[in-house]
């Protein structure tokens, strides 16, 4: 992993090899990242995408053969128990040029993923709901608040 800092928090660039939210997990760790919005590109295999299936309270899984263009990357760095928390979407094509999209449960880099983090130091924390099985985040105001 390379990364620059920037004005609104980090460019990084994963290598091949290294798994997307392993590694910006870490890397949120090791700077002391609060919470951070992601977005990205890049190239990868190793897909795992899902969905969340409300009824059942569990996540619905596909694995991906082969080696895909990370058209998207969209999501956020919050903690759940005390550990970070990476949060992406992702949105991938592969030689047939359709797109599939969900959940990134995991992505291995093929060639390279380009990512940008807008960081605070404020800690958004995220707590499982007993009603959904959704961990949400903890956000401590609202409208009527």
């Amino acid at each position: 992993m390379r990364f620059s800092e920037t004005d609104f928090g980090y460019v990084i660039r994963l290598e091949s090899g290294e798994e997307i939210l392993s590694s910006v997990s870490a890397f949120a760790k090791a700077r002391g990242i609060g919470s951070a919005t992601i977005q990205g590109i890049g190239a990868a295999s190793g897909i795992t995408l899902g969905y969340f299936d409300r009824a059942n309270r569990a996540y619905v899984k596909r694995s991906l053969d082969g080696e895909y263009e990370l058209l998207s990357l969209t999501g956020n760095v919050s903690y759940f128990e005390g550990a970070p928390w990476v949060h992406i979407h992702a949105v991938v094509a592969g030689a047939d040029f359709v797109a599939k999209g969900g959940h990134l449960f995991s992505a291995n880099v093929t060639v390279t993923a380009e990512l940008t983090l807008s960081v605070s130091r404020a800690r958004i924390e995220r707590t499982e709901d007993p009603a959904t099985g959704f961990r949400g985040l903890v956000l401590a105001k609202s409208l009527e608040s």
